[in-house]
């Protein structure tokens, strides 16, 4: 029979003592289960007409006064019996589990139990490695098991079942085990016959692991002739690195095969997970490990090009040119930015044909279909009229003006309304985009060539009685430094706001594909993050002094904001 296909009755007990006619049973729980689900449950406290020592109720939290008025064992086998009927029967520590059920089956007159067993302490000796302690919690744990009520009969059973889910795969992925006889054989089998873990696990698993720090970062994977094979970030280091020695059959080939040729593990602490994206991205472009398959080339990224024409118009970019043009993105690919484009173009009445078309002063069809000014006609145009619509482009493009969406939501409903379904599903899709880049350039407000701002959010060492916070200074649109801060402090900022905002820098002209990549990381990650951070855009005309009262602000406010979901999540 396929394994998939077999019902297990995992069991567990809490008794009096060991398996002698002394002692008894005080509580059971018997749960079905079948592809790791659990199709049912019988559960009960048991009175076992003798006291419970100290030593087992402090153990398991079971007194004398919950098993009063407890049904005896004796009315309770025949009801368990018909429960197990011919399933399997899994317990972890199969011997004193099934010991004492067939003890007190035989004590009552019944026949002992003959069904197929499984032991999951004796399947976990022959499957992980031999450092491994085997008892129920600290196995529970290296799958990453929570054990809600350890030591009680339903909690110890349902840690059993997702113990046993864990080691049915890691039989099947190893072994081959796919049938229930090949499962039932594994735990008999000589230990001899199972590979011991190799010495190098042992060495970063017990030596390296515990070094680990739970803070963000970036970690890397060298081999035995100090290749590089891997770079990778996490908010917490320690769990994800330990991640990759887990015993967990589900972990891809690639993944295997990783942890079996590496022999040395290095981190770099990060102040942001911000910049722990940053340094992945350029170190993994940098050193083009092997078993990085994703980052290694750098993406071309589109831009909105507003051009530097008396009259400008919107077009695509591919890159960001010293041309005069003020450019608005990177866009995650050219479908979105057409997108874009598309929808502004049918929104905004800015011009749309070629600066050759324009020279030769005559009116084209956009102007007689109403979604152009016409510049190029003088004397039914005035300047100032294109431009506040290049002010109104602006606004859009900087998040600050969100009514085109307005309008395109009315449409779209209207269209369904109409029964006009594909063209609904389609503005649909517009819309969306358009949304994603409302909401992540809310927050880069103008072009590339001006994005000047400070994120706020709280750090990984905030809490309830910390109020610490993380500061990026973003400067033309690249990160460019990071410290911590408390609140009471922020007007210690001075020094960082006016030396990297007063500078006297000019933008630069041109981004290199670097930087590109960079803005890219920075806006997604703003619009993932939107929810927690807060930015202030710091404009040229802003005084040092606005900056830091601004700043104030936003930082009593997040703290505000934080005590509130503090105080929810406790509630919760």
């Amino acid at each position: 029979m396929k394994i998939s296909d077999v019902v297990f009755t995992v069991i567990d007990l809490e008794t009096t003592g060991g398996v002698k006619p002394d002692h008894s049973i005080i509580e059971f729980s018997a749960l079905k289960v079948r592809c790791g689900e659990i199709m049912d449950e019988f559960t009960s406290l048991v009175n076992p007409r003798q006291p419970i020592s100290f030593f087992i109720s402090q153990y398991t939290g079971i007194t004398n006064e919950m098993v009063r008025h407890a049904p005896v064992i004796a009315d309770l086998l025949p009801q368990l019996r018909q429960f197990i009927g011919s399933s399997v029967f899994v317990a972890h520590n199969l011997s004193f589990d099934l010991g004492f059920v067939n003890m007190e089956l035989e004590r009552h007159g019944y026949e002992p139990l003959e069904n197929p067993a499984l032991c999951t302490v004796r399947l976990a000796r022959r499957l992980l490695p031999k450092t491994q302690r085997k008892n129920l919690g600290e196995l529970a744990a290296s799958f990453g098991i929570e054990i809600q009520n350890r030591h009680r009969a339903k909690g110890d059973a349902l840690a059993t079942v997702r113990v046993l889910t864990e080691l049915i795969n890691l039989a099947a992925v190893e072994h081959g085990a796919e049938h229930l006889q090949e499962l039932l054989s594994l735990q008999y089998q000589p230990m001899r016959k199972f590979k011991r873990e190799p010495r190098h696990i042992q060495k970063i698993r017990n030596h390296l692991l515990p070094k680990l720090p739970e803070k963000t970062g970036v970690y890397f994977f060298y081999s035995a002739k100090d290749e590089l094979l891997y770079i990778g970030k996490s908010k917490n280091l320690k769990a994800r690195v330990s991640s990759y020695f887990t015993h967990n059959a589900e972990k891809p080939d690639k993944v295997k095969e990783l942890v079996s040729v590496l022999r040395r593990v290095e981190w770099q602490p990060t102040g942001s997970e911000l910049e722990a994206l940053l340094i992945e991205s350029r170190l993994i472009k940098l050193h083009r490990p092997r078993y990085n398959t994703m980052l290694k080339r750098y993406k071309s990224y589109p831009f909105l090009r507003l051009t530097a024409h008396q009259f400008p118009r919107l077009e695509t970019a591919t890159e960001v040119q010293p041309d005069g043009a003020e450019y608005f993105g990177p866009f995650s690919s050219m479908e979105v930015v057409q997108d874009v484009l598309d929808v502004m173009n049918k929104n905004f009445l800015l011009r749309e044909c070629s600066d050759v078309e324009f020279k030769k002063g005559r009116a084209c069809v956009y102007a007689d279909l109403h979604r152009c000014l016409a510049p190029c006609e003088p004397h039914r145009f005035t300047s100032t009229r294109y431009n506040e619509e290049l002010a109104r482009v602006r606004r859009f493009l900087s998040g600050q003006n969100a009514e085109i969406i307005d309008v395109l939501m009315e449409k779209m409903k209207r269209l369904a309304d109409e029964l006009r379904f594909e063209e609904a599903a389609e503005l649909r899709g517009k819309i969306q985009s358009l949304r994603r880049v409302f909401y992540r350039q809310s927050d880069i407000t103008a072009s590339v060539n001006q994005n000047n701002l400070l994120i706020l959010l709280p750090s990984e060492n905030h809490s309830k009685s910390v109020k610490e916070f993380t500061i990026l200074f973003v400067r033309f649109g690249r990160l460019v430094a990071q410290t911590k801060i408390f609140p009471e402090t922020a007007e210690q900022l001075g020094s960082w706001v006016q030396g990297i905002y007063s500078a006297g820098e000019t933008a630069p002209e041109q981004c290199r594909k670097e930087e590109i990549d960079e803005m890219q990381i920075l806006s997604s990650w703003i619009y993932h993050n939107r929810e927690t951070l807060s930015c202030l855009y710091i404009g040229a005309e802003q005084t040092l002094q606005e900056i830091l009262a601004e700043l104030s602000e936003r930082l009593l406010k997040l703290t505000q904001s934080a005590a509130v979901s503090e105080e929810t999540e406790l509630a919760e």
